[in-house]
């Protein structure tokens, strides 16, 4: 899997020069972010270029045989599905239906338990299923994330056609936009206009 000292492609550069998630967790906001709906940009778009940023990701052993159209159709439901739960991290609420939405893109997953030679114990995906693996490995990031704290500092920009997931690094952990400058001017303005 990949590491997050390793370059992961984007649909594009993050707005706000934040640093990007910790450990595995980066692996997850760079899947959010196959897809920039303000540039019209989907890294998923094909089942070639679903194929190819899996294998960039080090999440295929190779690029062949390239994924099926179902294999891409679930990955992007498992995208779509992790960016709902983000804009609840956003908002800071519950959605049952947004998390109900990700148990089950993610439940095509199996997940096994090892141990190193250290004694550490953790979460492995544990399919033949090439897509079932990286659900897992998907899985296993975002439960490490939950159980380090880090899940719901996780959250996609509320900007209009935006969706852009960011880590929110701030103090207070309130954070709604990708970039103050960008979407947060963006918002500042709409809103001010519909009050005039």
């Amino acid at each position: 899997m990949n590491t997050s000292n390793e370059v992961l492609l984007t649909a594009g550069r993050d707005p706000g020069d934040r640093t990007p998630a910790p450990g595995s967790l980066r692996l997850v906001q760079a899947l959010v972010n196959t897809l920039s709906a303000e540039h019209e940009r989907d890294l998923l778009a094909t089942t070639a270029d679903a194929t190819a940023w899996l294998s960039a990701a080090l999440l295929l052993p190779s690029a062949k045989p390239r994924l099926t159209a179902a294999e891409r159709s679930s990955l992007v439901a498992l995208r779509e599905a992790i960016r709902a739960v983000l804009l609840a991290n956003t908002a800071r609420r519950e959605d049952p239906e947004a998390a109900s939405r990700l148990t089950l893109a993610l439940a095509s997953c199996r997940l096994g338990v090892q141990v190193d030679p250290a004694g550490g114990v953790g979460l492995v995906s544990a399919d033949h299923d090439r897509l079932a693996r990286v659900t897992g490995t998907l899985a296993v990031a975002m439960t490490e994330a939950s159980t380090a704290g880090t899940w719901a500092r996780l959250k996609c920009c509320q900007g209009h056609l935006c969706g852009w997931a960011f880590y929110d690094r701030s103090a207070a952990g309130r954070s709604v936009w990708c970039s103050m400058q960008l979407c947060g001017a963006r918002a500042k303005m709409r809103a001010y206009r519909s009050r005039r």
